[in-house]
């Protein structure tokens, strides 16, 4: 997995939302974060510094913009030793932490 292979998901057929909505951080800063599946993955972002909802293809047009930039992203074994993927890219105004993983988050 990679970010450009996670921005081509969020912009699939069959994407299903799974949840979303508002949060703030240990800092008080608002932020967004969703939740979908596609093909039985669950792929899940958070946007900071925002208080508006972020849609699949806006993020992915973030995660692909050519002014982004990736400050992370690595595969990993989750504690069932399932392949997962995370990331975090920097674009425009706003940092985008993204998952990818056989379960959904826990929150």
């Amino acid at each position: 997995m990679t970010v450009d292979e996670f921005a081509i998901a969020l912009r699939g057929q069959g994407l299903e939302f799974i949840s979303g909505g508002a949060y703030h951080n240990q800092l008080g800063r608002a932020g967004y974060r969703a939740t979908y599946r596609h093909s039985g993955r669950y792929y899940w972002y958070s946007v900071s510094g925002t208080e508006i909802s972020f849609a699949p293809d806006e993020v992915a047009a973030a995660l692909t913009s050519p002014r982004r930039r990736v400050e992370r992203e690595y595969p990993y074994r989750n504690s069932g030793g399932q392949q997962s993927f995370e990331a975090t890219v920097r674009s425009g105004d706003h940092s985008f932490m993204l998952g990818v993983g056989p379960e959904p988050p826990r929150r």
